[in-house]
């Protein structure tokens, strides 16, 4: 009790009778209030790991350049996923699958979530898409066939073969010109990334759709200057939109509500910039940023 008679010595009315329960109390309300005021400690107290997730999450991520490398297990999309497991406490499993099997594994419900999806109509049916980067593709034709392949219409009457990556989706004049040339028997499908490139440097196929984040982490620039002549054939306006994918049976809407909020707080206080900053220059990062309209329905 010494530093109750100091206090009330202090304050010259020694008569006052201070109860230790009374400060004690005070005490607890003025921590709770600099808690609540502090930004953005309110908004994450108020969430708990069950309205992010109902069990742990399985996680399926691919190789596709900075987004992720298995050689090294890292990448964009790895950093991603180690800041929302430390704001949400969902547990995550990550798992590597080839791109075509992610899509039937999300839709059966096995799959958890995947990251770096391009939203469509399909994709839709079966997950709640949260945008967070946007890209676009070039057309990469072998050097050689370039005199010959100037426009997409050139593409189209040429006997070019087309290399994709099987389940991938790009800007939608490359993927009409894709189903064209399919029912022509002009395109090979190739299980992922690196054999898509192997396909175009063995000369199996002549043109490809990459994006500069992704062709740029395989192909090193003298061999881009020796044996690859681009193309942009797609409308100014056009991207290709990556965003996280939540399966419809793994996540109810409220739950894909709040990572839609969690997703928008790391792009509007910098986080999604620093993660993007670590694999690309400060000016690259930036325009990495997905900050266009949103649903997470």
């Amino acid at each position: 009790m010494q530093f109750f008679d100091w206090f009330s010595g202090l304050t010259g009315f020694r008569n006052i009778q201070i109860l230790q329960s009374d400060i004690r109390m005070l005490l607890r309300t003025l921590s709770l209030a600099f808690l609540f005021s502090a930004s953005g400690v309110a908004t994450v107290l108020a969430a708990s790991v069950e309205d992010y997730c109902s069990h742990p999450i399985r996680v399926a991520l691919f190789e596709y350049g900075i987004l992720y490398r298995s050689s090294t297990n890292d990448g964009i999309d790895a950093r991603l996923l180690d800041e929302i497991h430390k704001r949400t406490g969902c547990e995550i499993t990550r798992v590597v699958l080839p791109r075509n099997r992610i899509w039937s594994e999300l839709e059966n419900g096995s799959l958890d979530l995947a990251t770096g999806a391009i939203p469509t109509p399909e994709r839709r049916a079966y997950g709640f898409l949260l945008p967070y980067l946007k890209t676009r593709n070039l057309v990469l034709v072998r050097k050689g066939q370039e005199s010959q392949i100037v426009t997409i219409e050139n593409l189209e009457s040429s006997n070019a073969r087309v290399g994709i990556v099987r389940g991938f989706r790009h800007e939608a004049v490359y993927d009409a010109i894709i189903d064209r040339l399919t029912k022509k028997d002009r395109v090979v499908k190739a299980a992922d990334v690196p054999e898509l490139l192997r396909l175009f440097d063995k000369g199996i196929v002549n043109v490809i759709f990459s994006q500069p984040i992704v062709f740029g982490q395989y192909l090193a620039p003298d061999y881009l200057a020796s044996h690859v002549t681009f193309r942009d054939w797609a409308p100014k306006g056009d991207i290709s939109v990556g965003a996280l994918i939540l399966s419809r049976k793994s996540f109810t809407s409220g739950q894909a509500k709040q990572w839609d909020a969690l997703i928008v707080r790391l792009q509007k206080d910098g986080t999604l910039v620093k993660i993007f900053e670590t694999f690309l220059g400060r000016s690259q990062a930036r325009e990495l940023v997905y900050t266009g309209p949103r649903s997470a329905q």
